[in-house]
């Protein structure tokens, strides 16, 4: 069977109704956050509703193809610590990304493809492409995962050396 192809399991009429209505309201969000919002948004993203983008600058914010977005998490795009200037700049989020509950991403930074950032984690860095971050302040678990467009990992890679560090 190809990677690709997933079966779909037999459900009942219960199950139906419940998996028509998380995808009815996923795609709500997803309309929302694009066409009303303004955040740049790619194909088959998973935000949840409970998920928040910044609201004073969500046009700075840009989402990849096949991102899962969890509950609590927070996306910044938008620092009131610098100066007049400077205080609305651009969070880049890259494809095949996972981000966990209540994890926060900072204002003006890249998160690289084929990433998983941890629950509650807090991301002050960039990160770089294929690797697990986790912690608060956010650190490189693991390098060299690669992710599906399910969001499973499809290589699960190894511990980083000492001197990668994010």
């Amino acid at each position: 069977m190809n990677t690709d192809e997933i079966k779909e399991p037999k459900r009942s009429l219960k199950q139906r109704i419940k998996v028509f209505l998380f995808k009815a309201i996923n795609r709500t969000q997803s309309f929302y956050l694009r066409n009303i919002r303004g955040v740049d948004l790619g194909k088959k993203c998973s935000i949840n509703r409970k998920a928040k983008t910044d609201g004073i600058n969500p046009k700075g914010i840009h989402i990849g193809d096949f991102v899962r977005v969890s509950q609590n998490a927070l996306i910044l795009a938008h620092d009131h610590y610098r100066d007049e200037e400077h205080q609305y700049v651009e969070t880049w989020i890259g494809h095949h990304v996972n981000i966990g509950w209540g994890a926060v991403i900072n204002p003006g930074l890249k998160i690289g493809n084929h990433v998983i950032v941890g629950a509650n984690a807090v991301v002050t860095k960039d990160v770089p492409d294929g690797s697990i971050v986790a912690g608060n302040p956010a650190k490189i678990i693991k390098v060299n995962i690669e992710l599906n467009d399910h969001g499973s990992m499809v290589r699960r890679g190894e511990r980083p050396n000492a001197n990668q560090k994010l």
